[in-house]
């Protein structure tokens, strides 16, 4: 795992040459640069530390034309080397990088006074001086200064020391997340196709994975891959300057702004809600107000729509809503900056809260002002339980709202227990696909459940439940499937209900009929028998559907036909004919018809039913009894 240092300062102060004398390497790689003698574009130098490990640098350009491919550089770093040349001291492109490094919260640097040689011990001074100034109240203000000459190699010995030594108290970026990776550096390379660049945010990813590549929406393999400055390398990871070879990437699918990262993670946004600081002495941001806005290593136009309703002034910090000309690729939690459109400056900055937000209605405003509180000094347990709340079935999945939130899955399962040891919440599943649902959720639902049940039994006493699969049809049509089944599981641990073969029931159901549910069950079944074995027809006159489903599901009767039921006591007497009238001989379907005493068709119905119990077998046109009273 790396640590990325970026350069910072105005033009010609000498942050290119100041790299080459550190790392030996020049970091301007493009012709137009070495004619010129200025940087244009993001250069890329490394430095080897003693134990082994690399320190990796972004150098910038320093002229004001090329601030947003600064910005760009300096998104993904560590901390920053701010440059300021000893015979010219602080400058606007100065002040404004820094502006950049504080609202992209790049606290952590060193000063290089540079050009030490050109200058007496005075102007050094008062170089330092402004320094010093330049970055008072702001959290860099007591970063080390060095006065250094790349020329002479005056104090750079010191310099280089001071570099490894901030490099090795940077906390490393955690590698245990999903892979993502800002595009900052693009090329081709004859024989291997287009290669990507950039600084691995989370995660990491090895050779022969599939890494998706938004905006562009495509999923391709990794084929190689470089790490700093080595190539051929297995695996990259959070903190790495990561080169990616991908099978079938064309230039074209790809620019500065691209992001890479695991398939599925990313999402393309066009609007976006935020906590905005303006600088002190720029501009004020008005509603709807159009800037170029900055956010990992993308440049997009946008609106600005203050969400209180009214300008955001400068030296102000206030919530922000963003709807972008073009989209992007952000989570919660990642910085950003403003430039005003033209004349174009730095005028502020912040982080984003939350993604793919609607539009401000001013009748909302309130509402969407506590959101945004909540995301921006609340708890995670707090808006854990909103988000609930608000949610549709009142249920979170835990990988969406950590994706969501940009925030990290321990945090999420220490702010989801707290909630269940309250009695606030349940938990369903494990992982990825681990949910949470309001208790208050949970509570209602088992309601409805119990009662749907408690109907069944109040008013068809015959019926040994609801079946089990009609109950879905008596809840809500929106209620989750994984919700019934949860609360189902809930209410059977609480021996509250039991599911007996296909039916639910309560724990202190009794099959056993007894009182009126007996007595209303022997007048129907009395009412069956007088029909004899022809059967009696559907409806039954004077009674319920209900009840006769229920004496069916009971196995008290049974359908001869669609429209027809006996009982099944008939089926014993049918069984008791053919034994006295056949025995063990064949019979044919006429011959049993007249035995019973009844129609073809109904003796044909009679034949079936035997013969699916197995009472009897069929031989061809007959039939012999296979079991005897």
């Amino acid at each position: 795992m790396g640590v990325i240092i970026g350069t910072a300062g105005h033009i010609d102060h000498g942050k290119s040459t100041l790299m080459m004398a550190l790392t030996g390497r020049d970091p301007d790689r493009l012709k137009e640069e070495k004619i010129r003698g200025i940087t244009i574009e993001l250069g890329y130098v490394f430095l080897e530390t003693p134990d082994g490990g690399t320190v990796s640098f972004i150098d910038v350009p320093g002229h004001e034309k090329f601030v947003k491919t600064m910005v760009a550089g300096v998104a993904t770093v560590d901390c920053f080397l701010l440059v300021v040349s000893a015979d010219e001291g602080v400058m606007q492109q100065t002040r404004e990088h820094l502006d950049i490094l504080r609202l992209l919260e790049v606290d952590r640097g060193i000063v290089a006074l540079a050009k030490c040689d050109l200058v007496d011990d005075d102007l050094i001074e008062l170089a330092e001086e402004e320094v010093r100034e330049a970055l008072e109240g702001t959290p860099a203000e007591s970063a080390p200064i060095f006065r250094v000459s790349a020329k002479t190699g005056y104090g750079m010995k010191e310099l280089k020391q001071a570099l490894l030594d901030m490099a090795a108290k940077v906390d490393g970026k955690s590698s245990q997340g999903r892979f993502r990776m800002p595009v900052d550096r693009i090329f081709s390379l004859k024989g291997f196709g287009t290669i990507i660049c950039g600084t691995g945010l989370s995660g990491r990813v090895k050779v022969g994975e599939f890494v998706e590549i938004q905006p562009a929406g495509k999923t391709l393999r990794v084929r190689e891959l470089g790490v700093n400055d080595h190539r051929n390398f297995p695996a990259g990871e959070a903190g790495d300057r990561i080169a990616l070879n991908l099978t079938g990437l064309r230039k074209e699918d790809v620019h500065r702004g691209t992001v890479a990262g695991e398939p599925g993670f990313l999402k393309i946004l066009n609007s976006l809600d935020t906590t905005c600081s303006m600088l002190q002495g720029n501009v004020d941001l008005l509603i709807r107000q159009r800037v170029r806005f900055h956010v990992g290593t993308a440049e997009v136009m946008a609106r600005a729509i203050p969400v209180e309703g009214r300008p955001l002034l400068r030296g102000e910090t206030g919530y922000v809503h963003f709807q972008l000309e073009h989209p992007v690729v952000a989570m919660p939690g990642d910085r950003f900056v403003i430039r005003r459109y033209s004349p174009v400056v730095t005028i502020g900055g912040g982080v984003i809260l939350d993604t793919a937000t609607q539009k401000v209605r001013s009748r909302f405003r309130e509402a969407r002002l506590s959101h945004l509180d909540l995301l921006s000094h609340g708890n995670l347990e707090d808006l854990l339980f909103e988000t609930m709340e608000d949610a549709p079935g009142h249920f979170v999945e835990a990988a969406d709202f950590i994706e969501k939130t940009g925030s990290e899955p321990v945090d999420f399962s220490r702010a989801a227990e707290s909630l269940i040891e309250q009695g606030r919440a349940f938990s369903s599943g494990e992982g990825k696909t681990r949910r949470l649902i309001l208790a208050g959720a949970v509570e209602n639902l088992e309601r409805k459940i119990l009662g749907c049940i408690g109907t069944v039994h109040r008013n068809v006493p015959l019926c040994r439940g609801l079946p089990s699969a009609h109950l879905a049809r008596k809840l809500p049509p929106d209620t989750p499937v994984w919700t019934v089944r949860f609360c189902m599981s809930k209410l059977q641990k609480e021996n509250k209900i039991e599911k007996r073969g296909d039916y639910l029931c309560f724990s202190d159901f009794s099959e056993q009929l007894s009182g009126g549910a007996r007595t209303l069950a022997d007048q129907i079944l009395s009412d069956v028998r007088k029909a004899g074995l022809r059967g009696m027809k559907l409806p039954l006159p004077g009674r319920r559907k209900e009840d006769i489903e229920a004496l069916l599901q009971r196995e008290l009767l049974f359908n001869l036909s669609e429209n027809l039921i006996s009982t099944e006591g008939s089926v014993e007497k049918v069984q008791q004919v053919i034994s006295a009238a056949f025995g063990e001989n064949h019979f044919r379907l006429g011959e049993l018809r007249e035995a019973l005493g009844v129609s073809r068709k109904i003796a044909l119905m009679w034949a079936e039913v035997l013969d699916r119990r197995n009472i009897t077998r069929r031989e061809g046109e007959s039939r012999f009894l296979v079991r005897h009273q």
